[in-house]
């Protein structure tokens, strides 16, 4: 068909290109932590997706093992990667403990974790030692430390009472193949209360429980597309595809292309919504703690009617045909509608997640 040539390929292409450099780019670090991490020279830096918390490394490639120092693990002439550590979290009121570790485990998650665990003593001093968290942990047993299969050294933990920010360093040996920083599965944790050298239970919102993810250390891209997918596409491409029409048909700046650029961009945005919407439903059947029945319904609405508005391509009549007003009236309708919904449902998925800087929610403060 005619359409797809020109303005539309070009429009592929601006979507590819911008999808590739959103999904690639680190998150901006806070001021804070990002003065903490130039201090240890650590080269990378991002934000994680929850609890607030940041993420500093350093690594160099195919270390080895030879030395008679190591006390976490057996000595072996095995390759490793060798990586420097910096995990911190702002916290307003006073935390117990904080945690990151490391999960050969297929898929991110806490059972079998080998985790790092900086807690408060009784005296106000922080203790840091080395957790192998096991499926008894999450049964209720309690988690003592212990030696786990990564040689760990240089654990520290500070805390900056002038911005409540809360951090722990750590250089670490990860045997290879077993752990792949390219492909590496993190677990990051706060609690509140402690006995001695143990973590009490941590919250059970959301927040902590999604505190996961597999993270390329060369890169720094995680693998969290759902929201970006879902914002890029329906959020982005769909509304500018629907303004395309409103504002470049005939006034304020009359396009002979606008017809092309109007399909062009709601072909790109349905499809890179659809992807988001299929790992969205994914996600969902995945979890076995939450439910989110009115983003779920209504992402079923939008990926459903949207389906319906892009059969118009293909059944849009002439426009001297007689139903041709009906059409344009439904058509018309309902990409209003969606638009609406769309917006709705993205706000309802930014607030799931419960992110720490709320700057984004319009809400009376004094209510």
């Amino acid at each position: 068909m005619e359409i797809f040539t020109g303005p539309v390929i070009t429009v592929f292409i601006w979507a590819l290109f911008s999808l590739l450099s959103t999904t690639s780019q680190h998150s901006i670090c806070s001021e804070a932590f990002t003065q903490m991490k130039e201090a240890r020279n650590m080269t990378h830096c991002t934000k994680l997706p929850t609890l607030g918390a940041e993420f500093g490394w350093k690594y160099d490639d195919d270390q080895n093992d030879r030395g008679g120092h190591n006390n976490n693990r057996s000595n072996t002439t095995a390759a490793q990667n060798r990586i420097e550590i910096l995990f911190g979290t702002r916290q307003l009121s006073e935390m117990g403990w904080l945690a990151w570790g490391v999960n050969p485990s297929s898929t991110p998650g806490m059972v079998g974790t080998r985790a790092i665990i900086g807690m408060r003593q009784p005296n106000g001093s922080w203790a840091v030692d080395t957790y192998n968290v096991t499926g008894g942990t999450k049964l209720g047993c309690g988690l003592l430390p212990s030696t786990i299969d990564v040689f760990v050294e240089k654990k520290e933990i500070e805390y900056n009472a002038s911005n409540q920010y809360y951090a722990i360093s750590a250089t670490l040996l990860l045997p290879q193949p077993e752990y792949n920083i390219s492909r590496l599965n993190h677990v990051w944790q706060v609690g509140y209360r402690t006995v001695g050298m143990e973590p009490m239970m941590h919250p059970t919102a959301l927040q902590n429980v999604d505190s996961a993810e597999t993270i390329n250390l060369r890169t720094g891209e995680s693998e969290g597309v759902h929201g970006v997918l879902n914002i890029m596409g329906w959020g982005i491409f769909l509304p500018l595809g629907a303004m395309i029409v409103r504002y470049f048909r005939v006034h304020p700046k009359q396009s002979r292309w606008w017809f092309r650029l109007h399909v062009g961009f709601q072909i790109v945005g349905y499809t890179i919504g659809t992807i988001g919407w299929i790992i969205g439903i994914w996600l969902g059947h995945a979890s076995r703690y939450y439910t989110f029945p009115k983003h779920r319904t209504l992402s079923i609405f939008i990926f459903t009617f949207a389906s319906l508005q892009m059969l118009a391509l293909r059944l849009m009549p002439r426009s001297k045909d007689e139903y041709r007003k009906f059409w344009d009236l439904y058509h018309h309708s309902l990409g209003y509608a969606l638009l609406a919904a769309i917006a709705i449902d993205i706000f309802l998925g930014i607030g799931i997640l419960k992110p720490a800087d709320r700057s984004w929610r319009f809400e009376d403060k004094s209510l």
